[in-house]
């Protein structure tokens, strides 16, 4: 179970990282919970970027003692939701610079 304080955190950090990728994602999932071993706070964010639904996934692990240390847990969480931001970013890059599939080539080389 999570403080009281870092579930408020989690939740407003994650309303921001929606709004910022909903024109960017057609279709954005934030999963979180405890890692493994107990000592950190898995956060992953599954998302497509064409209209085939071709899902990617990336994650990111912040220590709950990050997360309950005595400033708050935001500069965690904010770091954490800057990580899956520059994900999505990564991904969108290297789809840029993918080779086209045959069905990409014969509508003439368009990137939906």
């Amino acid at each position: 179970m999570l403080d009281d304080d870092i579930a408020a955190a989690f939740e407003r950090e994650k309303s921001l990282f929606m709004a910022r990728n909903t024109e960017r994602c057609g279709h954005l999932l934030v999963r979180f919970g405890l890692d493994e071993a107990d000592i950190g706070f898995a956060i992953s964010a599954a998302f497509t970027l064409d209209e085939a639904r071709n899902w990617q996934q990336i994650e990111v692990t912040v220590p709950l003692a990050e997360l309950r240390r005595e400033g708050g847990p935001d500069h965690g969480l904010i770091s954490a939701f800057g990580e899956l931001d520059e994900g999505i970013s990564a991904a969108r890059i290297a789809r840029l610079f993918a080779p086209l599939s045959v069905a990409q080539r014969m509508a003439g080389g368009r990137r939906d």
